[in-house]
Formats: structure tokens, C-alpha cells, sequence
């Protein structure tokens, strides 16, 4: 695929990837706004049960004291739990709080900085009836939490970003090849149709400045007819195949040859070719139309690509057709991808690559089987081996 891209794909792709990135994001959004919120839940519960436990802690110390009448020494917890102990007045007896204004009518509560949970004493102990618990690590692990989502869906909006773009060019690789296809089989029927019509209009021209029919100028006239009408009978058969109905018949398959090789004749004479033809009768059941073109276009084909002033041989025996030409031949390579459509062997021939295409498909709907052999620079056969008709009928 080409590196640069036209204005078009550019917009298709800003397109692609804007939609495809915001909804990206809007889905991780959400599912972040879940996963906070639960961390947050989870946060809140670790903390309290921290505070909680220091307040016990500190409970115990006093008691402890107490009952051991020893004096109470107050020990601060670690560093990111703080401890305030009041007496019955809410006077502070020892602390180390950052806060000094607790609201002691309540359990637990919080504000932008801090979290605090209060314990009140069902007796005071050393003067000590309240035990006050603040911390900030709420605080801050929401605010890791935050940094850590924020990270986690910058580093998505990349990696989809990345998928995007190899996506989007997965996607427009075909539809490259396709136009490219498109555009070239443009050209080639502009070319194509060229020869032809130049050497009507020339002939046509010099029948009128002539008082005598000149007979190479009525070849060269049935000649360019005989290719615009093969060309339009191809671009046809691709354009009108889907909704084209099957006529199909009891015929003899050599008659159909016969039409085909006369109507190639003239063509084969002009550039200095000749047709031999050995032809047995072969009676099929198929539809005329479509048969006729799969013998034209590999005759077309023979022609084409065969030698200049060789022997094109077209061989009907046993229902098998076999054409024959001399020329440069087909590689093996070749010989696999001669049959998709818009594969040419090479562009110094003409052709649109949708003969062998056509031939392939007539091929396959009546399940003829098609098989190529060919000898580098010495000849190509086709053979073509059709079904019987009692086979067909069974």
C-alpha cells in the first residue's frame, strides 16, 4: 500500500479514527467512573478500619494504664494516622492532630483534606472521654487512584489510536487495490477501444475521398468492428452477468467452435496468424451465449499473446477443447493468478484481465474443467474437458 494518501482517504481515515477513538473513550470513561468509585468505596472501608483500630489501640494503652496504675503515656501511632485525646469538656489532653476543629457529635466524617473517626469512652480514663482519629491517606490514595486511571486511559486512547490506524489501513488496502484496478481498467478500455474506432474512422475517411472500394479497406473496417464488438461483448458480460438470464440448451458443441474460429479469421489473417482447426462433434447441454464467449475470449487471447505469423490450432476431441498457441508462455507464478480479475501477464499487450476471469466463472457455474500448460517461449494450451450430456442429466 502507498505510504501517502489523497485528501479523501486522509478524510475518511480523520473520520474513522475520531469516531472510533470517542467511542473508545466514552466506554472507558464509564468503566473508570465504575472502577473510582468502587476504589473510593474500598478506600473509605480501609481507612475507617485503620482509624478504628487505632482507636482501640489507643483504648487498650489507656486501660492498660489503668489497670496497672502506671501513668499513661501517650505514644503517637504511625505517622499517617494522627491521634487527638479530649477530656469530658472536649479539652485536649494530648495531641498531634492537624485539625484543631473535631465535631465530636459525630462517628466518622470527612472533609477535602482529612478523614476523622471519633470514639467516645463509656467512662473517662485518665480524663481521657473522647479518642479522636485523623488521617489524610484517604486523600491521597484517591488522588493515586485518579493518576492512575488518568495514566491507564491516556495509555488506551493510545494503543487504540495505534489499532486504528493499522486497522483503517487493513481496510483501505482493498479498496486502494480496487480503485487502483478500477482506474487502470479505465484506461486500458480507453486504449482498448482506441485502435479499433481510429481505424474505422480512417477507413470510413478513406471511402469517402475514394470513387473504388478498396477491399483492405473494408478488412481493415470488419477487422475494428469485429474487436469493438468482442470488447463490448466482454465489458457486457461483466456488467450484465448478475441479472443476465441462463438459456441453457442441447447444441453441438463444434458448430459453436466453427462460429468462433470464423469470426477470429479475419483478425488472425490481418496479423499475419492462422487457424487450424481438427474438430469432433461433442453434444452438451449449456447456454450458447455464455459458452461462446469463453471460446472467443480464449481465442482472443491466443491471438493476443501468440507470435506474430504462428499457428493458433483449436483441437475438439472427446468434449475436451484444447487452444493452442506460440508465444512467450505462462510462468507457473502467473498461471496461478491469470484468472482473478484485472491480472494481466504483462501491459505491453492490452487487455482489460477480466477475459480469464469470464472464463473461469462460465467455467465454474457448469463445472467444465479448465487446466493450463505451457512451455516458456515455445506454447501455452488450454484445455477446456466439458461435461457429458447424459452426466449433466443424472
Amino acid at each position: 500500500m502507498d505510504t501517502f494518501l489523497n485528501k479523501a482517504e486522509k478524510k475518511a481515515l480523520i473520520g474513522f479514527l475520531s469516531i472510533y477513538t470517542l467511542s473508545a473513550f466514552i466506554l472507558m470513561s464509564i468503566i473508570a467512573f465504575l472502577y473510582y468509585n468502587k476504589g473510593v468505596v474500598t478506600i473509605n472501608d480501609q481507612c475507617s478500619i485503620e482509624m478504628s483500630n487505632a482507636s482501640l489501640t489507643a483504648e487498650k494503652e489507656l486501660m492498660h494504664a489503668q489497670m496497672k496504675k502506671i501513668p499513661f503515656k501517650f505514644i503517637p501511632p504511625k505517622k499517617d494516622l494522627r491521634v487527638g485525646l479530649f477530656d469530658i469538656n472536649r479539652k485536649v489532653l494530648f495531641s498531634n492532630l492537624k485539625d484543631d476543629k473535631i465535631y465530636f457529635s459525630q462517628n466518622s466524617y470527612g472533609n477535602n483534606k482529612h478523614q476523622y473517626h471519633i470514639r467516645k469512652l463509656d467512662a473517662p480514663i485518665f480524663k481521657v472521654a473522647y479518642i479522636v482519629v485523623e488521617t489524610d491517606q484517604n486523600q491521597v490514595q484517591k488522588i493515586q487512584l485518579l493518576t492512575l486511571i488518568a495514566i491507564t486511559i491516556f495509555a488506551s486512547i493510545l494503543f487504540v489510536l495505534l489499532v486504528g490506524y493499522l486497522l483503517s489501513k487493513v481496510l483501505l488496502k482493498p479498496i486502494r487495490e480496487r480503485i487502483k484496478n478500477l482506474n487502470r481498467f479505465i484506461k486500458d478500455s480507453s486504449h482498448e477501444l482506441n485502435t479499433p474506432v481510429s481505424a474505422l474512422m480512417m477507413s470510413t475517411s478513406s471511402i469517402k475521398n475514394s470513387k473504388n472500394l478498396n477491399p483492405r479497406v473494408l478488412n481493415h473496417i470488419s477487422v475494428s468492428a469485429k474487436l469493438i464488438s468482442q470488447i463490448y461483448n466482454t465489458l457486457s458480460f461483466v456488467a450484465f452477468n448478475d441479472i443476465d438470464e441462463r438459456y441453457d440448451e442441447e447444441f453441438d458443441l463444434k458448430d459453436l467452435v466453427e462460429q468462433s474460429v470464423r469470426f477470429f479469421d479475419e483478425i488472425a489473417t490481418s496479423k499475419g496468424n492462422n487457424i487450424q482447426c481438427s474438430l469432433q462433434s461433442a453434444t452438451v447441454f449449456l447456454d450458447k451465449t455464455r459458452i461462446q464467449k469463453v471460446i472467443n475470449n480464449l481465442l482472443s487471447n491466443a491471438l493476443k499473446y501468440g507470435f506474430a505469423k504462428s499457428t493458433i490450432e483449436v483441437i475438439l476431441k472427446e468434449h475436451t477443447l484444447c487452444i493452442i498457441n506460440e508465444g512467450k508462455g505462462i510462468s507457473k507464478e502467473d498461471q496461478k493468478a491469470i484468472f482473478k480479475r484485472f491480472e494481466r501477464r504483462n501491459s505491453t499487450e492490452g487487455g482489460f484481465g477480466i477475459g480469464l476471469d469470464i472464463v473461469k466463472s462460465v467455467c465454474d457455474e457448469y463445472n467444465i474443467q479448465i487446466k493450463v500448460e505451457s512451455v516458456p517461449n515455445q506454447k501455452t494450451v488450454f484445455f477446456l474437458t466439458f461435461p457429458r450430456v447424459v452426466e449433466q442429466k443424472i
